[in-house]
Parts: C-alpha cells; structure tokens; sequence
C-alpha cells in the first residue's frame, strides 16, 4: 500500500480538517462541568485590569454585574463583544457593570483584542485562568450574571449575540 498516496489524498486531508475545526469549536460549546448554581454567592476574586488598575467582587457590591470570560482564539467570543459593547452603551447609566475576563489565552493575545475592538467597561486577564476555576468556567464564551447582593442568578454558555431577546430579561434580574 502507497501510504504517501493516500495520506495526500483529498479525502484525508478533509478528515484532519474537521478534526480540527471540531477541536476549535468544541471550545464554544456549551460546558457541561462544575458551574456556580443559580442563588449560591459568586465567589470572591481579584483581578489586575489591562488598564493597570486592580478590581474585585467587592467593589461591585450593590450593583448588578455581568462577567463574560473570553478568549481571543474562540470565533463566539469575537462574535459577542460588539453585543456587549452595545449593552454596556445602554446600560451604562444603570445600576450594572460590565466586566471581560480572558481566559484560557496568551495575555498579548487578550490585550489585542480588547484594544482592536475597543471595549469601554473594565477588562482584565485571568492568568492561570484561576477565577475561571473559582466559578466553574471550563470553556469561553461564558457570562454569569450576579445581583446586587452577590448571588449568582444565571449562567450562560456560548455566544451571548444569539440571546438578544432574552438579555433584556437578564440584566432586569440582576438589578
């Protein structure tokens, strides 16, 4: 058997693609592990912003707070930040904030993507993805939206563009 023959063979080559297109996208894809539960306290945490300035759960006590951990590798997460550009836009005067969390990247690679498309609420990279461990993040997209009183009251796997209806809903329960 020619193996060099068919190891070139367009068959083949259309099989290793898929295989890895299916890896790629296995990582926007809804998680199935450990996750924080509706109603438990989100877990504290601390996070040096890409801005040079520290941030923590505490300073977002009574204020709702929607946390999107992202990586610039992951096609949802490009899809998602124009969405959550514009929901910062219009909830920015609410009582809600907005924070990005890099996950599961390089931190030069986070930083360019947050530069390149300009995200105006606080970003910040997780390294060692540790507070991505702390709420049971395993893959990005991911949004967990906590109340003003520190609870976590929804969970979102995958690209958050695709919940435009429901969003609205979303940040009403967390203020």
């Amino acid at each position: 058997m020619n193996l060099s023959r068919h190891f070139n063979s367009a068959w083949f080559k259309y099989l290793v693609t898929v295989f890895f297109l299916s890896i790629l996208i296995t990582g926007c894809m809804e998680d199935k592990g450990k996750i924080l539960q509706i109603g438990q306290k989100a877990p504290p945490f601390s996070l040096d912003l890409l801005d040079g300035k520290q941030t923590s759960l505490d300073q977002y006590a009574g204020k709702g707070l929607a946390i999107t951990f992202m990586s610039s590798w992951c096609p949802c997460s490009k899809d998602s930040i124009p969405f959550f550009k514009e929901a910062y836009k219009k909830y920015k005067n609410d009582n809600i904030q907005f924070l990005m969390i890099g996950i599961q990247d390089a931190r030069g690679k986070f930083e360019k993507i947050v530069a390149k498309w300009k995200v105006p609420f606080p970003a910040g990279y997780d390294k060692g993805d540790r507070i991505a461990r702390d709420y049971g993040v395993q893959a990005p997209p991911t949004t967990i939206f906590i109340d003003k009183d520190g609870s976590v009251k929804r969970v979102f796997y995958g690209n958050i563009k695709d919940k435009e209806k429901e969003f609205p809903q979303w940040i009403e329960e967390i203020l």
